[in-house]
């Protein structure tokens, strides 16, 4: 990710290994993907830790959790970072995580927020393996 670069974060896939496969629209599923990763990035302004992985959830499903090292989100805001149009950038549109959330409930999946301000945030994806 060419952004990453310029602002000094280092990206991690711990992926690799993992042959989790969901049934879906992979290109709507990689959008959101890219979503919630620009986004780490942009909390990461004077760099930091992208790390995105996948496993099982301790339900079956297939859980993909992407972690920064960045500002964190402040709790005020949590309950509202899914809302179209809503927004803390300067020239941010308030439509990716929105998007972001309504391509997972398409998915029949769930997903969530774990946030500390200061210290980074974790989104956690959970999607029905394929049969």
């Amino acid at each position: 990710m060419e952004e990453a670069e310029h602002t000094g974060v280092t990206c991690e896939n711990a992926c690799q290994d993992a042959v989790l496969a969901v049934e879906g629209d992979e290109p709507l599923l990689r959008q959101a993907l890219l979503n919630l990763a620009q986004n780490a990035v942009q909390a990461m302004p004077k760099g930091g830790k992208l790390r995105i992985a996948c496993g099982l959830s301790r339900d079956g499903r297939v859980e993909v959790r992407v972690s920064d090292t960045g500002d964190g989100i402040a709790p005020e805001n949590l309950a509202r970072i899914f809302d179209l149009y809503f927004t803390t950038k300067k020239r941010g549109s308030g439509i990716g995580l929105s998007l972001v959330f309504r391509t997972v409930q398409l998915h029949n999946g769930d997903i969530d927020v774990e946030s500390t301000v200061g210290t980074g945030t974790t989104f956690v994806i959970k999607l029905p393996r394929a049969r």
